[in-house]
């Protein structure tokens, strides 16, 4: 392993504090006013890092916001990187995928290169990690494996365009309004790795999501490029399951080596409710050795998804009834038929919210009539809480029919029973809605 790196991670995204990268001179940030690429004007900064800045600007042609990332010019001083540039941001604006960021334009503005982007306003899969990591709940499973599905989809999409992205990790995942996923900053950093003027790496990229071979050097066969997108997917997939990174390390030195000399630890050790069908799959994509990693990212997530398949087993149960013998009928029949599953009853509907709010549950379990807020009202609310799109919702009621389903049905409940039932009806409706919202990505419902 060499004995010297620098590095120079990027940003993009207006949620994320600029990246710390090497001094390579301040980044050129053209006024507000400035046309570029004779219809784009420049409006404001929305992030800086070690590889440039990018500046929001409005489309006047087509009327639209667009986002400019202005790469640092010394970073393309060399020719034959400049052609490379040149050369992979025409494959680049190539790519048509709804999970990847659309390149525009591309060219040079007083001799600094430039794209211009699709501009998504929203957050980054950065930001909501540290939401969940500030809070009590761990990670929402469902829409991890969601966000994990169309990360996935996208890179694949890039690969297939003859691009190696270089520096995945999730504050280049960003999420708009509805919460719809696009990879950015992709087939740059690949062209920037290089050796620096005292024979040192110069790594672009960002240690916590790169690949062994990156960190020190390796030479590597052409076919097996693709595969440090593989282990950046594996090192986001870790984060997004557990909510902690596979590696840590007090520096930036200390997080590259420990990639390098230490094997990553299984995630249902981080997460003791996370299913251990997970932990292959994971492993491998992590596997310092390009030859015996998960050869591709369509593989690694047709892996995620077959290991969330293996899994239809509820792990927490809400009951809201106002029923007080029901209720303990109900939560002790479930419990016979599902052993080990954790049951929380409540009365009425804003204990239901939280209840939701402290613990997230796996499934609801809800009664039409109860005093105060029903189950129609109920239905609305907990689709409109953060991480209960994909969370399985059955109603029931001593009355009821087709009228109340379809409504229900509009809001998103998964489920409609009338009283009284069989408790196994209400578990064989609860697997299958768990089944079904992990094969089809669930629609996103906003709060009213």
């Amino acid at each position: 392993m060499s004995a010297k790196w620098r590095t120079a991670g990027t940003v993009f995204g207006e949620t994320d504090a600029p990246t710390q990268g090497p001094d390579l001179g301040a980044p050129s940030r053209p006024p507000a006013g400035t046309i570029i690429h004779g219809a784009y004007r420049v409006v404001e900064e929305l992030a800086t890092g070690g590889m440039g800045v990018v500046m929001l600007a409005r489309d006047e042609q087509l009327d639209r916001d667009v986002a400019i990332k202005f790469v640092r010019q010394e970073l393309l001083a060399d020719e034959g990187l400049r052609a490379r540039f040149v050369s992979e941001a025409r494959a680049m604006a190539r790519v048509r995928h709804p999970n990847v960021v659309q390149i525009y334009a591309f060219g040079q503005h007083e001799s600094v290169p430039y794209f211009v982007m699709e501009f998504v306003k929203g957050q980054t899969v950065q930001a909501l990690l540290r939401s969940w990591s500030s809070g009590v709940a761990p990670p929402d499973l469902p829409l991890a494996l969601r966000l994990l599905d169309e990360t996935c989809k996208g890179v694949e999409a890039i690969h297939a365009a003859g691009t190696v992205h270089r520096d995945l990790k999730p504050s280049n995942l960003l999420l708009d309004s509805s919460r719809e996923l696009r990879v950015t900053d992709f087939g740059v950093a690949d062209r920037l790795q290089r050796r620096g003027v005292n024979g040192e790496l110069q790594i672009v990229g960002t240690p916590e999501y790169m690949a062994p071979e990156i960190v020190d050097g390796s030479e590597i066969p052409p076919e097996l490029s693709y595969r440090s997108d593989v282990y950046s997917l594996g090192c986001i997939a870790f984060e997004l399951l557990t909510g902690t990174p596979p590696f840590a390390g007090e520096s930036t030195v200390e997080q590259m080596v420990a990639r390098v000399v230490q094997e990553p630890p299984r995630p249902s050790a981080r997460r003791p409710d996370l299913t251990t069908a997970f932990d292959d799959v994971v492993l491998r994509a992590l596997d310092r050795d390009p030859a015996t990693r998960t050869p591709t990212a369509e593989a690694f997530r047709r892996a995620l998804r077959a290991a969330a398949d293996q899994t239809s087993e509820p792990v927490r149960i809400l009951v809201a009834d106002d029923d007080e013998d029901f209720r303990q009928l109900l939560s002790t029949s479930l419990q016979r038929e599902l052993p080990g599953v954790e049951i929380e009853c409540v009365s009425e509907g804003s204990a239901a919210l939280a209840a939701f709010d402290a613990k997230r549950p796996s499934v609801a379990i809800i009664d039409l009539q109860m005093p105060g807020i029903d189950g129609m009202e109920l239905t609305s609310l907990l689709r409109g809480r953060q991480g209960a799109q994909a969370m399985p919702i059955i109603v029931i009621t001593a009355s009821g029919g087709a009228s109340e389903w379809k409504r229900l049905a509009a809001m998103g409940a998964d489920g409609f029973l009338v009283k009284p039932f069989n408790v196994k009806d209400v578990v064989t409706l609860v697997r299958r809605a768990l089944g079904d919202r992990r094969t089809v990505p669930p629609p996103i419902f906003s709060p009213p």
